[in-house]
């Protein structure tokens, strides 16, 4: 299974989050991609709950904020591996809404 990168400049959103995202983030970005529909505006606070890699979890919303935050982050260090097209687009500083 292939390892989520974790950019040191990731902002860090709790402690232990870039070995959660380094062990699991590809299998919550999977399953998020898999959910939610492509374009659509949906809020973190409730997709989260509904996804089985992270709902075992407290606050399960702080995991998925994470992973996004990586993969925002990643996109930002290596835009040629997503052909110069952001994988996931945050609305406002709070991270309340994704779309993918």
């Amino acid at each position: 299974m292939p390892k989520m990168i974790y950019p040191d400049t990731t902002p860090t959103v709790f402690t232990g989050a870039r070995k959660f995202v380094e062990d699991h983030g590809h299998d919550v970005w999977c399953e998020l991609c898999d959910t939610v529909p492509v374009g659509e505006w949906f809020s973190l606070k409730s997709i989260a709950p509904t996804l089985t890699t992270i709902n075992k979890y407290k606050g399960p919303v702080r995991y998925l904020r994470a992973v996004l935050k990586a993969v925002i982050e990643d996109y930002r260090t290596r835009p040629d591996a997503y052909e110069h097209r952001p994988p996931v687009e945050i609305d406002g500083l709070t991270m309340r809404r994704a779309r993918v």
